[in-house]
């Protein structure tokens, strides 16, 4: 029994790390995210699109997490000097994004090429996201 125990733990871990951002050898596109926020806090299934021009298409998509990261799983290689960002809200959090979000042309938001280092930031300005739900003012 203990064998076996030992045997679990063992595979458990070497799992574990197989699978996360511990890699002594990071791919290019290992890690390369964008942070969604809106207020401070962490936007949650934010489908983020990285176009190479305003009107181009898309280069690289991802979905925030519960973070607000976006991890894209590739990105062209060379990067563009720029992106250019399109975004939609995808969950039913109660809230959605501003229609003007959903074309790179009208959304106004740019990045620089990813890095492998922390996150690029795109911090939602006041009015981005609105309830679902009407509010009442009494």
């Amino acid at each position: 029994m203990k064998t076996l125990v030992s045997i679990l733990l063992v595979s458990s871990t070497v799992t574990f790390t197989g699978c996360g951002g511990w890699d002594s050898n990071p791919t290019v596109t290992d890690g390369l995210g964008v942070a969604v926020s809106y207020r401070s806090d962490p936007l949650t299934d934010v489908h983020v699109r990285l176009h190479g021009s305003a009107t181009g298409p898309i280069l690289a998509e991802a979905v925030s997490s519960t973070d607000g990261i976006a991890r894209f799983a590739e990105t062209p290689l060379p990067q563009p000097d720029e992106y250019f960002v399109s975004l939609s809200s995808l969950g039913d959090g109660g809230w959605i994004l501003d229609a003007k979000y959903l074309k790179p042309t009208d959304s106004g938001l740019k990045l620089k090429s990813l890095a492998t280092d922390d996150p690029q930031q795109i911090k939602l300005p006041r009015g981005a996201v609105r309830p679902l739900t009407p509010t009442h003012h009494h």
